[in-house]
C-alpha cells in the first residue's frame, strides 16, 4: 500500500511537471523555449486604445487568420490615469478585457508597459500632469518621477499579473521603457526600472527592451535578466537584417534575435505627404527574418485611430501627428485588409508556421455618399463664462501652471490702460493661437511666431484661443518646460506688456450651442448638423472635411479627433458605425479658420490628399 501511495505521488509530480506552463530564454541556443519546446513568434502590433472596444475581436481575428502567433500592444499611462490617483479602465481602455480576448484566440501576448511608450501619442504616453510636479525630470532616477511610476506600476502590473503565461494567461513577455537609447544613456536608471518591474512580477515573465540598432548600447542592460531587442524597417538589400542584428550581437552576443518593430508602413504628420511602403520588399525581408530564426512583430499590423486629443508631435521642428494612425498597415484603419500586404505576409507565415486555415476578413459595409449641411449655432466666445473660469492673473499663465494638459484655453485681456491698441505681439504661442477682438478682427498665430499683428480698435477685450496640438511624443526636449510648455507667455503692444488676464477652459466634447440661433460668423465657430440613420445602416464611414480649415469633430458628444485639411494630407476622419445610433445623430464641428458649409460621408478614406505648408 505504501509503495502504491509513493507511485501515485510520483505520477502526480510527473503530471504537474509535464503540464506546467513556462516561457523562457534559452541563451546558449539563441532561442525562446515555450513549454519545453523551441518557440519563434510572429506578432501583430495593435493598440487596444486606438480601436473601438466592439472591434477588438475583429482586429485580433485578422491576425489569427493570417497565422500569426502573437498580439503585441502598449499600455498607455496618460489615458488610464488622467489625473493623479484617478484611473480609467472602461470602454476602449479595458485592457484586461483585451488580454482575455487575445487568450480566447489561443494566441500569446507581448505587453509593452513603458511607462514611456512614444507611439506618436501625447507626451509619449506619460501623463502630462507630471510636468506640474516641482523638480520633475521624466525618464530618469528623479525621486518624484520614480514615485509616480511606482504607483502606476503597482496598479497596472497588479492587474495584469494573473494573465502572465506562467499563471495560465497569454502574456509571455513584458517590456520596460522604450527606445531609451535615443533619449539618454543612464544605465543605473534602466537597472532601477527593471527592479521596479521585477519587484512586482518576479521571474514569472521574460523582460525585454527595444531600441534602434545604433542606440542599443545605451538603451538596455548587459545582463541575462533582460532580453535586448531592436527595431528596423525594410530595405531591399538582402544583408540588411544581418547588418542590423550585428549591432545587437556586439552588445548581447547570445539569445534569440527579435525585431520588435518591423515597420509595415510609417507615421504621418500634418502638412507632410502621406507615408506608404510597398508590399513586395516588406514580404521579402520578412521571409529573410524568419529564415534567420528571428521573431518578428509587425509594427503596425493594424494602426487604428488616435482618437480625441491623444496625438503627439515630432521634436525636430514641432510637427503634430494627425488623427488617423492607419500606418499603411496590412489591416486598414477601418479593419479592411490591404490585400497585397495581408496575403504576402500570410503566405510566407504559412510556409513556416502552422496554417490557421481561417478565411480572410471580408470588407466591412460602409455608410457613404451622404451630405450633411453644417450651420453655425454659436462660437467658442459663448463658452467664456464664469463656470469656465480657471484663473485671473496679471500675466498669462501656461497650461501646466493652470493644470490643463489638453484642448483649448481662452486667454482674455480686459483693457485697463489708456492706450489705443492697434497692434499686438503674442510672445511664445504654443502651439497655435487665434486672436479675436471686440472689433471683429481675427488673426492666427503660429507656434513661436513673433510678428506684430494689426488689430482694429476699439479693443476693450482681446481673446486669444490657444490650442495644445499635443505634447512631444519622443526626444530629449519633451520634459523641458522652457521648450515644451503650452499656452502663451506674454502679449505686448509697442513696449507695453498687457496685464489683467482671465483664463477659461473650453469644453470641446459638449460645446455650448443653441440650435435655435441663426448663423453667426464669429470664429472659432460651432457648426451643427444632423444625420438620420436606420438601425440597419449603422456602418463605418469617413467624414470628408474638404473645404474646411482646422478644428475638431464631435459626433453624439464623442470627440472623434482633429481635422486640418488646410494642412493635409488627412482629409477624412474615420467614424466607427458602433458610435452612431438609430435615428438622429448630431455632428458638431468646432472650426477655427475656414468655413466649408457641409461635410460628406464617404465609403473610403482620403489620407493622401494635397499638403500645404502651415508652419
Amino acid at each position: 500500500m505504501f509503495q502504491y501511495i509513493i507511485y501515485l505521488c510520483i505520477l502526480h509530480f510527473i503530471t504537474v511537471i509535464k503540464t506546467e506552463r513556462s516561457f523562457l530564454v534559452d541563451w546558449e541556443n539563441d532561442r525562446f523555449v515555450k513549454d519545453g519546446k523551441p518557440y519563434q513568434y510572429v506578432s501583430a502590433g495593435m493598440h487596444y486604445f486606438r480601436i473601438p472596444e466592439e472591434y477588438w475581436k475583429d482586429r485580433i481575428y485578422s491576425a489569427k487568420s493570417a497565422s500569426l502567433t502573437t498580439i503585441q500592444t502598449y499600455t498607455i499611462w496618460n489615458l488610464h490615469e488622467p489625473s493623479p490617483g484617478v484611473y480609467d479602465f472602461t470602454g476602449n481602455l479595458d485592457v484586461i478585457k483585451f488580454i482575455k480576448l487575445v487568450h480566447s484566440f489561443n494566441m500569446t501576448m507581448i505587453l509593452r508597459v513603458g511607462p514611456f511608450i512614444d507611439a506618436e501619442v501625447s507626451f509619449g504616453g506619460l501623463p502630462p500632469w507630471l510636468l506640474s510636479i516641482p523638480s520633475m525630470k521624466v525618464r530618469s532616477s528623479n525621486t518624484n518621477y520614480i514615485n509616480a511610476v511606482s504607483k502606476w506600476l503597482d496598479k497596472i502590473l497588479g492587474m495584469v499579473e494573473p494573465y502572465l503565461y506562467s499563471n495560465g494567461g497569454p502574456i509571455i513577455m513584458v517590456q520596460f521603457e522604450n527606445e531609451y537609447g535615443g533619449f539618454g544613456c543612464d544605465r543605473e536608471y534602466l537597472q532601477l526600472m527593471h527592479k521596479l518591474f521585477h519587484d512586482r512580477l518576479g521571474d514569472k515573465v521574460v523582460y525585454f527592451t527595444t531600441d534602434n540598432p545604433l542606440t542599443v548600447k545605451c538603451g538596455s542592460i548587459p545582463t541575462r535578466d533582460v532580453l535586448t531587442t531592436i527595431d528596423f524597417g525594410v530595405n531591399e538589400d538582402p544583408m540588411f537584417p544581418q547588418f542590423n542584428f550585428n549591432f545587437l550581437r556586439d552588445f548581447q552576443p547570445k539569445g534569440p534575435l527579435v525585431n520588435s518593430e518591423f515597420y509595415t508602413g510609417w507615421l504621418d504628420y500634418w502638412g507632410t505627404a502621406h507615408s506608404t511602403r510597398p508590399a513586395k520588399p516588406l514580404v521579402a525581408q520578412y521571409e529573410r527574418l524568419i529564415k534567420m530564426g528571428a521573431s518578428v512583430n509587425f509594427y503596425m499590423w493594424h494602426g487604428g485611430t488616435t482618437w480625441g486629443l491623444m496625438n503627439g508631435a515630432e521634436m525636430s521642428y514641432f510637427k503634430p501627428n494627425p488623427t488617423s494612425y492607419d500606418y499603411d498597415a496590412p489591416v486598414s484603419e477601418s479593419g479592411d485588409i490591404y490585400a497585397e500586404k495581408y496575403w504576402g505576409i500570410r503566405n510566407i507565415t504559412e510556409q513556416y508556421f502552422t496554417p490557421s486555415r481561417l478565411p480572410a476578413p471580408t470588407p466591412k459595409p460602409k455608410l457613404g455618399d451622404l451630405t450633411i449641411v453644417m450651420e453655425q449655432k454659436g462660437s467658442l466666445l459663448d463658452q467664456i463664462t464664469d463656470k469656465a473660469l480657471l484663473l485671473k492673473s496679471a500675466y498669462p499663465k501656461t497650461f501646466e501652471y493652470l493644470r490643463v494638459y489638453e484642448g483649448v484655453v481662452a486667454y482674455q485681456f480686459t483693457q485697463n490702460i489708456n492706450t489705443t491698441i492697434d497692434k499686438i505681439r503674442v510672445v511664445g504661442a504654443h502651439d497655435r493661437a487665434y486672436v479675436s477682438s471686440d472689433s471683429g478682427a481675427y488673426r492666427q498665430v503660429r507656434r513661436d511666431e513673433s510678428s506684430s499683428i494689426p488689430i482694429t480698435p476699439p479693443n476693450k477685450h482681446l481673446t486669444i484661443f490657444v490650442e495644445n496640438q499635443g505634447y512631444l511624443a519622443y526626444g530629449p526636449y519633451m520634459y523641458e518646460l522652457e521648450y515644451e510648455y503650452k499656452g502663451i507667455l506674454n502679449v505686448t503692444t509697442g513696449n507695453t506688456v498687457l496685464k489683467n488676464w482671465s483664463h477659461y477652459l473650453l469644453n470641446l466634447t459638449h460645446p455650448l450651442h443653441d440650435t435655435s440661433l441663426q448663423a453667426t460668423h464669429r470664429l472659432p465657430g460651432i457648426f451643427v448638423g444632423t444625420l438620420s440613420v436606420k438601425a440597419t445602416d449603422l456602418h463605418d464611414t469617413y467624414v470628408d472635411t474638404t473645404g474646411w480649415g482646422k478644428g475638431f469633430l464631435v459626433i453624439n458628444n464623442r470627440l472623434i479627433g482633429r481635422y486640418w485639411p488646410q494642412a493635409g494630407p488627412q482629409y477624412t476622419l474615420y467614424v466607427p458605425g458602433v458610435w452612431l445610433k438609430p435615428g438622429e445623430n448630431e455632428f458638431i464641428m468646432i472650426e477655427f479658420w475656414q468655413v466649408g458649409g457641409s461635410i460628406t460621408l464617404r465609403s473610403s478614406s482620403i489620407l493622401d490628399g494635397p499638403v500645404h505648408d502651415v508652419e
